[in-house]
């Protein structure tokens, strides 16, 4: 069914195609010979017309310039009709597409409220799909032709009046932003939950906030059950929340930003230092290990005992600094981390635009914030990039000064400390 369909769209489409553009008919003019084309693509072969005569390209026959061709008002209005239906089942697959790919990019909780909401003025299908039928239910494959074809002309709202209580496609929704009489109605983004926006008291719609009782309320809630307490509109209550000082939280969504990049960025720059002293302790040990694998090959087997010795304090060294710092680096992430969620929760509240939605996550995801950011940061311990095995190194070098081997034990000495003095001193400067 669905392939028939579209092989029949296909047909339509081709048949309403002038030949020249090889786009829909526009303003489409007739040639005695019986084909078509738009007025544009006509003026256009009369100007390319030799000798005051043009030809069709369809059979090529020739035909004066001078002539008043007719317009074919039948096919210009099959073709603006298929135009026109072409976009709108465009524009509310691209509108599905969008909401699709922006649910499946939020977390479950935002996912559900931005489902496709379908338009209430546009006809509903459904009913139709179901499959049944005065005499019994009908076939399968009837019934999956129904659900297509009902999946195909759904329609999506676009926007939600508050006051009407009712969602619109782009169709519908003109008159509420064309007509003057809806000029005060409040548009918002699609939504099918009213009755979590209407309080059950008065059946009336949530328009403000209470200060003193922190609770959205209708406007006879504010005569009523409220009276004498501090009312702000919701729109209001929102800015409040995101930028001002209020004496109930005494911390600002801006603030906690603030407080959040400043400790991300002690975060970041510890977690700099410490590769930095990864890096050197790495190239320490590498350089070390290359400059007495050299020095083994020169001794051979003199000052082999030698060599074994250097190496040994040099990895001992290099492992007994390796966990310190990789706890140092994990310890950090985590903290990075953990300041990371804070950031995206508190961006995630900056973004919100709609102040119910706001104001009952600002409660929670909020909450949640200013708990982690109260947490205190880790400080990394110290790493000693001094050697505790100098006064052992000496002693080697000692006992094969008598063996006439001072220029070369002094060479590799001097190259291991000063290699570490280098290092020092590139650390105290940073």
């Amino acid at each position: 069914m669905a392939s028939a369909q579209s092989e029949q769209s296909s047909f339509l489409q081709q048949e309403l195609t002038c030949p020249v553009c090889l786009d829909l008919y526009r303003d489409p003019h007739l040639l005695p010979c019986g084909h078509n084309f738009c007025r544009t693509c006509l003026y256009r072969l009369k100007w390319q017309a030799n000798r005051g005569r043009l030809r069709c390209p369809e059979c090529r026959d020739s035909h004066r310039c001078g002539t008043n061709f007719q317009k074919n008002f039948k096919l210009a209005n099959i073709a603006d009709d298929y135009r026109h239906h072409r976009r709108a089942t465009t524009a509310a697959a691209t509108a599905l597409k969008s909401r699709e790919s922006l649910t499946s990019s939020l977390p479950t909780q935002q996912a559900k409220s931005v489902f496709a909401v379908p338009c209430d003025y546009c006809p509903s299908v459904t009913a139709e799909a179901s499959g049944t039928s005065a005499d019994g239910p009908s076939v399968s494959q009837e019934g999956g032709d129904k659900k297509e074809a009902a999946a195909a002309a759904s329609v999506f709202a676009v926007k939600t009046c508050l006051k009407c209580e009712v969602s619109m496609c782009q169709e519908h929704l003109k008159p509420h932003l064309e007509l003057p009489a809806f000029r005060e109605h409040p548009l918002t983004e699609p939504m099918n939950d009213f009755w979590k926006r209407k309080c059950p008291d008065h059946d009336e719609i949530y328009r403000y906030y209470c200060m003193d009782d922190k609770m959205c309320v209708c406007n006879a809630c504010t005569i009523e059950g409220h009276s004498g307490h501090t009312i702000k509109t919701l729109r209001n209550t929102m800015k409040d929340l995101k930028h001002l000082h209020l004496h109930v939280d005494q911390r600002t969504l801006d603030k906690q930003l603030c407080k959040v990049g400043r400790k991300y960025s002690m975060a970041e720059e510890k977690l700099r230092e410490q590769k930095e002293k990864e890096r050197q302790n790495k190239k320490f040990k590498d350089d070390s290990e290359q400059y007495l694998n050299r020095l083994g090959e020169e001794m051979k087997a003199k000052v082999l005992r030698f060599i074994n010795r250097l190496r040994e304090c040099t990895r001992t060294h290099c492992d007994t600094n390796g966990p310190a710092i990789q706890k140092n680096i994990s310890r950090i992430c985590q903290d990075q981390d953990r300041l990371q969620e804070v950031r995206c929760g508190l961006e995630s509240l900056m973004q919100e635009n709609d102040p119910f939605r706001f104001i009952e996550a600002y409660k929670t995801t909020g909450r949640q914030c200013r708990r982690q950011l109260r947490k205190n940061m880790f400080y990394p311990e110290y790493i000693n990039m001094y050697t505790e095995n100098d006064e052992m190194m000496e002693e080697e070098m000692r006992t094969f000064l008598d063996e006439e081997l001072s220029s070369i034990i002094v060479a590799a000495i001097n190259f291991l400390c000063l290699y570490k003095e280098d290092f020092d001193d590139s650390s105290e400067e940073e």
